[in-house]
């Protein structure tokens, strides 16, 4: 008998005799983020006028305006003010794909501001909300969409606020664009004397755009995460960028695209490409040797700028560089916006995610390195 019980003693003490744990239960996996079961569609304004809804973050300070397009003015508020914004885009019966009809400057007062909704672009509400409703705003509107495409779109210089909203509304028609558009604005003056003041502006508001991407556009959860900047809106993405780290909490960017950049080369080399790209999947320049507000400014700035393309052209390892020259811009050909072959490769580009070597452009190399050009339109 005792040597019996010894053994099962020992078996106690040692735990022999517990039954085992069971294993942990495996987590479960995340709820499906909601979406549209088709792409987003602009096909109404095919027949008629449409509405297209932004999301507004900006460093303007609000005015008091009985029009919506001119809830923010120039002054920097020094701080981050939300809305959802609601534009008015024309139908293409009325306009070509890229063509920009605002109201004429006859009707441009409170008294005689008539705006046509079938011929104008315009903004016609704008509806301040908080930075959680913003957010909330952000993820009901992502879910309306297939691919729950975030695209944050930060404009250039000399532009108002509706100067920007109505920018950023065309871009996404015409591309039509199956996600939100996110629109960025810094207090620009809106006006051209007002260079060197909207340029320290620009870099003012560097770090308001990094708040956005790190708390508002992370909390709402895009699939992809693009941003766009025009002309002195790089300066606002170079000044962002500088202020991250490889390691920290600023999310990862899809597609980064730089069109016309306003910026030091050198800078952008030294300082904010190192930056950009940990955080980034990939970066694509758009420059043009055609570019007079760009020769103007390397003529202010006494140094070459980004965005200028020919003999001037940026080419660096870890970024696609594509010359636009050969498209035909705005007069002062700083603005691609309105360019069908832009707007195609673009929509390439943003849409579906196609390499430059896999899109319509012609190759070319300098210094042993590949870049693309536009085959161009008929003069």
């Amino acid at each position: 008998m005792r040597r019996l019980i010894l053994p099962l003693l020992l078996a106690a003490a040692c735990g022999g005799g517990a039954t085992p744990a069971p294993p942990p239960a495996p987590e479960p996996p995340p709820a499906a983020l909601p979406r549209a079961a088709a792409p987003r569609s602009y096909a109404a304004l095919d027949t008629g006028s449409a509405r297209v809804t932004l999301l507004l973050a900006t460093t303007r300070r609000s005015v008091n305006s009985d029009r919506p397009g001119r809830r923010y003015g120039p002054e920097d508020g020094d701080s981050l003010q939300f809305a959802a914004v609601s534009v008015n885009v024309p139908s293409y019966r009325a306009r070509g794909t890229g063509d920009l009809p605002r109201p004429g400057t006859l009707r441009d007062n409170a008294l005689a501001y008539r705006p046509d909704p079938q011929r104008d672009f315009f903004v016609t509400s704008t509806i301040p909300v908080d930075s959680a409703r913003f957010v909330q705003r952000l993820s009901a509107d992502l879910a309306l969409s297939q691919s729950r495409s975030l695209m944050v779109f930060v404009h250039g210089y000399n532009v108002s606020f509706e100067d920007a909203a109505v920018r950023a509304a065309q871009v996404a028609a015409d591309l039509d664009f199956d996600g939100t558009v996110l629109l960025f604005s810094w207090p620009s003056a809106a006006s051209v004397a007002a260079y060197v003041r909207d340029q320290q502006a620009a870099r003012n508001a560097g770090y308001q755009l990094l708040r956005v991407l790190r708390n508002h556009a992370r909390a709402a959860q895009p699939d992809r995460l693009h941003l766009l900047g025009h002309s002195m809106g790089v300066e606002v993405i170079g000044k962002a960028m500088t202020l991250t780290s490889p390691t920290d909490s600023t999310p990862r960017l899809d597609e980064v695209v730089l069109a016309a950049p306003d910026v030091d080369t050198r800078v952008f080399r030294r300082e904010i490409l190192p930056r950009l790209a940990p955080h980034s999947a990939r970066i694509t320049l758009y420059a043009s040797s055609d570019d007079d507000a760009l020769r103007a400014s390397r003529l202010v700035n006494g140094i070459g700028r980004l965005g200028l393309g020919g003999d001037s052209i940026v080419v660096i390892d870890g970024m696609d560089t594509i010359d636009a020259s050969r498209a035909t811009a705005d007069v002062l050909g700083h603005t691609l916006f309105g360019n069908d072959a832009f707007l195609s490769d673009l929509s390439l580009l943003l849409s579906d995610g196609k390499p430059a070597s896999k899109r319509r452009l012609l190759l070319s190399t300098k210094d042993g390195l590949t870049f693309y050009r536009f085959r161009g339109d008929r003069r």
